[in-house]
């Protein structure tokens, strides 16, 4: 800025000297000289003040800039620091509401007869909602965290329903208190070809899993299409370890195993295990196929839990373990169409139910321009062992058809109508009154994914 002056003082003298100079030669006096030159300094001098004000004006703005440059540094620094914490950290929820009804409930009120209490008239019309969180923290390529808390309310027709497989499967009733269903880590090694998860764990994520009829949330609502039913599940999530098994030179199969303790009360962990297997065999992996046209699972699967288990035939006679085993299978056909399948079977002696099998399909909406819905049906039969028929039991096969429309409301909405039919529940024929041999039961699913 000094300089700046210097130049501009030089200036003013050079105009001194120029003016005194014209003015000798014009003959003028030195009093107009004198005048001119006031004059001409004064107007020098404004300019000289209104340059200092504006490069004051400059400053000041250099200033608070650098104060701004400075303020996002240190804020840039102090995400530097948090980023990690965020970093591959995904947060996912979800809310589910049912409303289910049925003309023909055989259980309405749990066989009450006070036809003045409205909970035992044979048409219902109920519902349930559940709410899901969950967050996954991932660990660069070697590991991954996963918690998963759950609060739900209401079962619909659960309770008024006297059958082997009952219609909601989404029903989770805790009286509207937040659970944490899992909480989990899992490590990879060797490239993932091994993956190790340890933790609070749900067993139905690792066997008889399937691509068309394993989430009660967007596809099948009845039991009977999400699992198995001839598979004696622990008493609830709980303590467990997995390994699965994803060998690159067998890229083709997956081979998973499963440990967890059977009654859920975190004591004695090792006393009564659930243990499980499942193979699994990718046929588009292995021939080469478009996996977005044929893609498809084949798995086979055994397990063993090892409570004490009544005899059906002497309920005073107990015997250690129950064990059985399955298929469960799912096959694209097309970007359109796919279909799957279950069978399964369990130790009858200790079990009611000796048999499992459903299959079904499902297809998009392309044909009608609505690609994202889905239209899916499924039958199915829970099949009594000859023990339990044997011991004056109902032993007839009950069968179950469903139907479901997804339709796609928005990103964040999906509408389900579902229809459910029960041939001969809980294995009785013909009802006492001879009219409840059939259930229908319809409703609607409400999924809100945030």
């Amino acid at each position: 800025m000094r300089s700046k002056k210097v130049s501009v003082m030089l200036t003013v003298l050079g105009l001194l000297f120029l003016s005194c100079s014209t003015g000798f030669a014009k003959g003028e006096s030195i009093e107009d000289q004198l005048t001119e030159l006031k004059q001409l300094v004064q107007k020098q001098n404004k300019k000289i003040a209104e340059f200092e004000k504006r490069l004051e004006g400059q400053e000041k703005k250099a200033v608070t800039q650098q104060r701004t440059i400075d303020a996002r540094e240190d804020e840039m620094d102090r995400l530097q620091g948090v980023g990690p914490v965020f970093e591959g950290l995904n947060i996912n929820a979800g809310a589910t509401f049912v409303g289910q009804g049925t003309p023909n409930a055989n259980n309405a009120g749990g066989g009450g007869t006070d036809l003045s209490d409205h909970s035992s008239e044979d048409s219902r019309f109920d519902g349930s909602y559940s709410v899901d969180l969950e967050v996954e923290k991932e660990f660069d390529d070697y590991g991954m965290a996963f918690v998963h808390m759950e609060v739900g309310q209401g079962d619909t027709l659960e309770g008024d329903l006297n059958v082997f497989s009952n219609v909601n499967r989404d029903a989770g009733e805790s009286t509207a208190h937040v659970d944490v269903t899992e909480a989990w880590y899992e490590h990879y090694l060797f490239d993932q070809q091994i993956t190790l998860t340890a933790g609070k764990i749900d067993a139905t994520g690792f066997i008889d899993t399937n691509e068309y009829a394993n989430d009660e949330c967007s596809q099948f609502l009845g039991h009977m299409f999400r699992n198995s039913d001839v598979i004696d599940w622990p008493d609830d999530n709980n303590f467990g370890a997995r390994i699965l098994l994803t060998p690159e030179i067998l890229n083709a199969f997956e081979l998973e195993t499963v440990y967890m303790e059977e009654d859920a009360d975190w004591e004695n962990l090792f006393d009564e295990p659930f243990l499980g297997a499942q193979l699994n065999f990718m046929p588009a992996v292995a021939f080469d196929y478009d996996e977005e046209m044929w893609g498809g699972n084949y798995r086979v699967y055994v397990w063993y839990n090892g409570a004490p288990h009544a005899k059906i035939e002497n309920a005073d006679d107990f015997e250690r373990g129950n064990y059985g085993f399955g298929l469960s299978c799912d096959q694209k056909l097309t970007e359109v169409f796919g279909v799957f399948g279950r069978v399964g079977w369990q130790n009858p002696e200790v079990s009611n139910l000796e048999t499992h099998w459903s299959l079904g399909g499902q297809m998009t909406g392309s044909y009608w321009d609505r690609e994202e819905d889905i239209v899916a049906i499924a039958v199915g039969q829970a099949i009594p062992g000859d023990e339990y028929g044997d011991a004056g039991n109902p032993h007839d096969n009950e069968t179950h058809l469903e139907v479901y429309y997804s339709y796609k409301v928005n990103e964040h909405l999906t509408l389900s109508p579902d229809m459910q039919f029960i041939w001969d529940p809980n294995g009785v024929g013909d009802s006492a009154d001879g009219d409840n041999d059939c259930i229908f039961v319809y409703g609607i699913r409400g999924q809100i994914d945030f």
